[in-house]
């Protein structure tokens, strides 16, 4: 029982991982014809990287290319819209869409549920096909799949659209976006903010391209072909694409084949493969002990004529099915688990359809594993037990010394294996302790979080800022809210704006501009974050448009532009952005403050980059998100919903989240880490334990009568029990020794993810060592306690 349920562990726990990563870079995407002929064409830096595109880069890829069949291209991240409607299904939500070419439908060979797809017949002249196609399941849940809506009007952000289709069942491209409506490219300006502007700079990469290949076109033969291309656009526009080339790959659900999230699921799988070893060390070990109970059997079964040939398949055909038996388990237990692993992740900013299904891949994967460990697992006992020395093991008389090392191999592995998972979780947890310890600038208890896009409703330049003051104040007013404010950016976002900004008289490495990180902000905004202003002062309602153009400064940002000076008072000079990046007049700035610094991307960067912070009312920006502290920790989510309704049932809100959800996905690989390799790792020290109990009991059945022995001829007690438990503890301490070199070579492996925690971690390292200790010491407490107990006269007696 314990060996099925280790093994079902093991084989679930790397059938989960074998899920998950089909799902993100394997599985084929749903209403797309002939997947195998996508491809993916992304940007990259220096030849390495894939990254998304400009659109005029992409239309140069389109016209240009000859091995292509058709190339579309699409927004990198979902848009948060406000879709309206009138009439029937009459309201106004929040949706997520994506801006896509006018050819996308067409190139993947989507078939439209109800009406029609984008195609060639719509222009793609600018803002000429105000039109919309649905996603099937947000024509499911809004509109209960009435097909009445398609020619029906609505307003996405205030701008009228038509919708002309459905999207087919379960279609959401080659990427795991769950998206609600497609909005043409050429409609860009309606729903993102400077949409206009992005499609005439080159310089703004926000496109993922995609493209089909021609029939009888290698991929090798496009890949050339688009490095061509890249090339030829670096030497064309040196400015927008200096450094920058192109790369064709083979599309993927997470386009580029996701470097970052297949080293992350390496890890993953490193480590569910060491659970794996560590039940079939377990069940070699059993498998060994019922060989030595059954070499009689075997010793009869030789004499009466059977080969050793036939020995071997009969006892490898028994083992196969405990691993039948743990592999079915297995699979069922692989649907909890990705269960679990997917409650662990943060909450994203845009929806995602990631299908975890086990499907034949996964059967095949799951069923080659368990057959796989079945051998490796059982061939080496049912070798040893078709050696069986027929004479000796029929008079009960075998020699059981090389058995016995080889059991006591399978068990020192089990501790190393174990001891490797549990430091590896532990130096994790360290890591988690050491960012939980960090000051990140901020206090993110008790803050809650709505984001809003005031252009979906209308507002503008001018209207905006005047709706956001009142908004703010209403907000303010709430029961229950401490202190609230507004602005572009949060701390722990997706995202992180930079600008390039002019420092009079700071020598920079191109000789004008520096890059900083970039926040509009409202009064209030340090003040709710409990973000000290150092130097100086918060911004006012004074600082309003038509005034003197202010900023406040981080802490780092001063000490980089302004070292050992005062920075309140100094000039930052702001470039006009033109269509292709920044340029002239320059805007002057004054310093009126210097706050502390923000670590904003992540929790555990290390470092706080320079930062610039300006007010809303001069730099207006439409998509904001409300700050509230409140008295009690509550969510007042639904107050913001309806205060909102209130002011304009047009502005829905577009994401909801506490601030320590937002800061947590920077923590999230080392939460998950963390959970696998912990969580795992105690079925390991269950196993471990489970070994070292079961070869210490058998040293003392077998040698009962040596210690009857000892004890007639005045062996003491204590002597017999440390002798007991060294046998026990010395194969813990051999597997702990083992295993500390493997833990130490591993954890130079994991220092990315350990944040200022030294890989070779003494805490770590001498708390879980004590603690298999502990573990050996525990194993060997019930045969020390039968091993007291030998009475002599019955010892002397026993076979």
């Amino acid at each position: 029982m314990t060996a099925a349920l280790s093994l079902a562990i093991g084989v679930g726990a790397n059938t989960t991982m074998f899920t998950i990563g089909n799902a993100l870079l394997f599985q084929s995407a749903a209403g797309v014809v002939e997947p195998g002929r996508l491809v993916d064409i992304g940007s990259s830096r220096n030849r390495g990287g894939f990254g998304p595109s400009s659109y005029l880069n992409y239309r140069d890829v389109r016209d240009h290319a000859a091995t292509l069949d058709g190339v579309y291209a699409y927004s990198r991240f979902p848009q948060a819209m406000s879709l309206g409607v009138v009439g029937a299904h009459a309201g106004v939500e929040s949706v997520f869409g994506s801006v896509v070419t006018e050819n996308y439908f067409t190139v993947l060979g989507a078939v439209p549920a109800a009406g029609r797809v984008f195609g060639a017949a719509d222009s793609s002249q600018p803002e000429a096909s105000p039109i919309v196609v649905l996603g099937y399941p947000f024509w499911a849940r809004r509109f209960n799949k009435d097909p009445r809506i398609i020619g029906r009007a609505v307003t996405i952000n205030g701008h009228p659209f038509t919708v002309i289709g459905v999207a087919a069942e379960g279609f959401h491209g080659t990427g795991v976006r769950a998206l609600d409506v497609w909005v043409p490219m050429n409609m860009a300006a309606a729903v993102m903010p400077q949409g206009a502007a992005m499609l005439a700079d080159r310089a703004a990469a926000w496109l993922l391209i995609g493209a089909q290949l021609k029939p009888d076109v290698s991929l090798s033969q496009a890949a050339a072909e688009i490095d061509v291309i890249g090339r030829t656009l670096e030497r064309e526009y040196p400015d927008q694409n200096r450094g920058t080339g192109l790369r064709l790959l083979a599309s993927s659900p997470i386009p580029g084949n996701g470097g970052p999230i297949v080293a992350f699921l390496m890890l993953l799988t490193v480590i569910v493969s060491l659970v794996l070893i560590v039940a079939c060390a377990n069940v070699a070990g059993v498998l060994l002990a019922r060989a030595v109970s059954r070499r009689q059997e075997m010793a009869l079964r030789l004499a009466i004529g059977a080969g050793r040939a036939r020995l071997v398949r009969q006892l490898l055909t028994e083992t196969v099915l405990l691993f039948v038996l743990g592999g079915a388990a297995g699979l069922l237990l692989a649907r909890v688990m990705a269960s679990v692993l997917a409650s662990r992740l943060p909450m994203l900013p845009f929806p995602v359809d990631l299908a975890l299904t086990l499907d034949g891949r996964v059967i095949a994967y799951t069923v080659g594993l368990s057959l796989a460990a079945a051998l490796l697992s059982g061939l080496t006992p049912a070798l040893a037990a078709s050696k069986t020395d027929i004479l000796s093991s029929l008079r009960n008389d075998s020699g059981l010394v090389g058995r016995l090392r080889l059991r006591h191999a399978f068990v020192v592995s089990q501790v190393a294996l174990s001891l490797v998972l549990v430091i590896s979780a532990g130096l994790f947890m360290r890591a988690l302790q050491r960012a939980a310890s960090i000051d990140p600038g901020f206090d993110a208890h008790a803050v809650e979080l709505a984001s809003v896009d005031l252009a979906q409703a209308g507002y503008t330049n001018t209207t905006g800022p005047l709706f956001i003051r009142e908004l703010i104040d209403r907000v303010r007013a709430l029961p229950g809210v401490q202190s609230a404010s507004m602005a572009a950016g949060v701390p722990g976002g997706f995202e992180v704006r930079r600008e390039a900004l002019a420092v009079p008289g700071l020598q920079t490495s191109d000789g004008r501009f520096v890059g900083v990180d970039w926040n509009v902000v409202e009064p209030g905004y340090f003040a709710t974050l409990r973000t000290p202003v150092r130097v100086g002062r918060d911004f006012s309602p004074s600082d309003r448009a038509g005034t003197q153009l202010v900023a406040i400064v981080s802490e780092s940002a001063a000490q980089q532009f302004w070292p050992g000076e005062n920075a309140v008072g100094r000039v930052l000079l702001q470039p006009t952005r033109g269509p292709h990046g920044p340029t002239g007049p320059m805007q002057p700035m004054l310093v009126v403050g210097v706050a502390g610094d923000i670590q904003s991307s992540s929790l555990v960067d290390g470092f706080a980059r320079a930062a610039v912070y300006v007010p809303l009312q001069q730099q207006y920006v439409s998509n904001v998100r409300i700050i509230a502290r409140t008295t009690r920790g509550q969510r007042i989510a639904d107050q913001f919903r309806g205060l909102l309704g209130s002011m304009n049932p047009n502005v829905p809100i577009m994401t909801e989240q506490t601030l320590e959800d937002s800061v947590a996905l920077g923590l999230a690989p080392q939460r998950i880490v963390a959970s696998v390799a912990g969580g795992l790792g105690v079925v390991g020290l269950l196993l471990v334990a489970i070994g070292i109990y079961g070869v210490t009991a058998y040293a003392v059945a077998r040698r009962t009568r040596e210690i009857g022995i000892r004890i007639a001829l005045g062996a003491r007690r204590t002597d017999v029990v440390r002798m007991v438990l060294l046998e026990g503890l010395s194969l813990t301490l051999i597997g702990s020794a083992i295993g500390l070199i493997l833990a130490g070579a591993t954890s130079h492996i994991l220092e990315a993810f350990l944040f200022g925690i030294p890989p070779i971690d003494p805490l770590t390292f001498a708390g879980t060592t004590l603690l298999f200790a502990a573990i050996g010491v525990a194993a060997c407490y019930a045969p020390v306690r039968r091993a007291m107990h030998i009475d002599a006269m019955e010892a002397l007696r026993y076979e």
